[in-house]
């Protein structure tokens, strides 16, 4: 059987591993209209509630060689540091019915990410919908592991671990998709 990741995915470059946060391409806020929907809207206030300023949300990427950016649900920058994280939120089809984040389908984009010295966070939807705090410290025992300023990391001390869930394939996308299974969190 292939490998089937598990939420939180977090795909951490070696050079931060190391000790290297710079990060090699800088974001730039969005120039678009983009939208966050209800799941982005309630995170984003609860993760600016615990990370100020150091939560933006819907800003630009633009990789090397790429015509066109990508927008991160989230970025967090640690700014002693200035570890930059790339924080999404992955729900398994959109409110068309397009599968998305499926097994394999962002790992090119993770990689643009890794490749420019981003950290990269992947929640499910679902969690930050049952789990906001739990994600919160995930997030927040990433930054005290890689640069030992666990100042975020206290606020969360007290939460219980974030429940795992398994990425989908794209057969058990369609099969949520049956259920409407978005609506059941939602």
């Amino acid at each position: 059987m292939k490998f089937r990741p598990c939420y939180p995915i977090v795909l951490v470059p070696d050079t931060v591993k190391a000790g290297n946060f710079q990060p090699l391409i800088l974001p730039s806020e969005s120039s678009g209209a983009t939208r966050l929907g209800a799941s982005e809207l309630e995170f984003g206030s609860i993760l600016k509630h615990y990370f100020g300023v150091r939560a933006l949300s819907q800003q630009q990427f633009l990789p090397s060689g790429h015509d066109r950016p990508y927008s991160a649900d989230f970025v967090v920058v640690e700014p002693s540091t200035k570890l930059h994280i790339d924080l999404e939120i992955d729900e398994p089809f959109s409110f068309s019915g397009e599968q998305i984040h499926c097994v394999g389908m962002d790992d090119y984009r993770n990689k643009c990410f890794v490749d420019a010295n981003w950290l990269v966070l992947r929640f499910a939807e679902e969690q930050i919908r049952s789990q906001p705090l739990r994600c919160l410290r995930v997030l927040a025992n990433l930054i005290a592991r890689y640069t030992n300023d666990t100042t975020s990391q206290k606020l969360f001390q007290d939460v219980e671990p974030l429940t795992p869930i398994w990425q989908w394939t794209r057969k058990k996308s369609q099969n949520l998709l049956r259920q409407n299974y978005r609506k059941q969190y939602l």
